[in-house]
């Protein structure tokens, strides 16, 4: 923990983020995945939550072509103590599909695929049987689900403004620098740099994303899983036996146009899951081939 914000070093500036937000918003949920980054920013939400007598949700969008250790992670962290509602995302929404020219899109947890899912539908899951969103349809990009996500969150507390927890760090690429640093370019809550207010369309709704680790590294990651004795996701391990720098591992997606070419990492790792995802989506089995 040796990166200093101002004069705190990054965890006890995390902290104070986390507790600023729980002083500020009643309704919060955090944006998980059940990697590193994620899961570290819930659980430190988890610490402050709990000190404060604060709830607070989470918001995992399954993207189905997962490591089991994800999702054995995942199941832990539905365990923490603070959280309120779980919101377990597994519906057919459309993703990059950058292993083939034919296929440029695939679309996750499809009934029409069902045959060929990498794993099976969790049960405790919101999917296309039991959607609560009216706005949804099949092959929503992503990026608009999120955005609608949080305007349907806005709703169903009353058009009270809320907080959405976003665990990314900006040294991993220059666009995630850029989401925090121009703010001559965005409106922030109370002149908090870490904050962002959410546009849906041309307009500004009553939602704020905030970046509680936005300043760390990866070794503060580590740091603060040894430290804290904070749960992780195992598969990191098992990557960085398999020479995977703790720079380099990622969990997203694994067809993206970056993600493709961690594909290998799955055969290495978890073989079983590597044969489900080669034969998934369009050419992605040519990939067998060249990894």
């Amino acid at each position: 923990m040796a990166k200093k914000y101002l004069e705190k070093n990054v965890l006890d500036a995390a902290l104070e983020r986390l507790e600023i937000i729980f002083q500020n918003f009643d309704n919060i949920y955090f944006s998980v995945s059940g990697g590193k980054d994620s899961s570290v920013m819930v659980q430190l939400a988890n610490i402050v939550a709990k000190k404060m007598n604060k709830k607070f949700d989470v918001l995992l969008i399954d993207l189905e072509a997962q490591y089991r250790y994800t999702i054995e992670h995942i199941e832990e962290l539905k365990q923490l103590s603070q959280v309120r509602d779980f919101y377990h995302i597994a519906l057919p929404i459309a993703l990059r599909n950058a292993v083939s020219v034919l296929q440029p899109k695939w679309i996750c947890w499809e009934e029409e695929s069902k045959s060929l899912w990498v794993r099976d539908m969790p049960e405790d899951s919101i999917n296309i049987h039991n959607c609560p969103f009216p706005w949804f349809k099949k092959g929503e990009e992503f990026e608009e689900f999120i955005i609608q996500f949080a305007n349907w969150y806005i709703q169903k507390y009353e058009g009270k403004r809320v907080a959405c927890g976003i665990g990314i760090r900006t040294d991993e690429s220059l666009n995630r620098f850029r989401t925090i640093a121009l703010q001559e370019k965005k409106v922030t809550f109370e002149g908090y740099k870490w904050t962002t207010k959410i546009k849906m369309g041309e307009r500004h709704i009553e939602a704020y994303n905030f970046y509680p680790i936005y300043d760390w590294t990866a070794e503060d990651i580590w740091g603060a899983v040894s430290k804290l004795n904070l749960k992780f996701n195992y598969i990191y391990e098992l990557m960085y036996k398999n020479g995977v720098s703790i720079y380099e591992q990622r969990l997203c997606q694994p067809y993206g146009d970056d993600q493709r070419n961690g594909l290998d990492q799955f055969k290495a790792l978890e073989y079983d899951t590597w044969s489900k995802v080669i034969n998934r989506v369009n050419r992605c089995k040519f990939w067998e081939y060249i990894l």
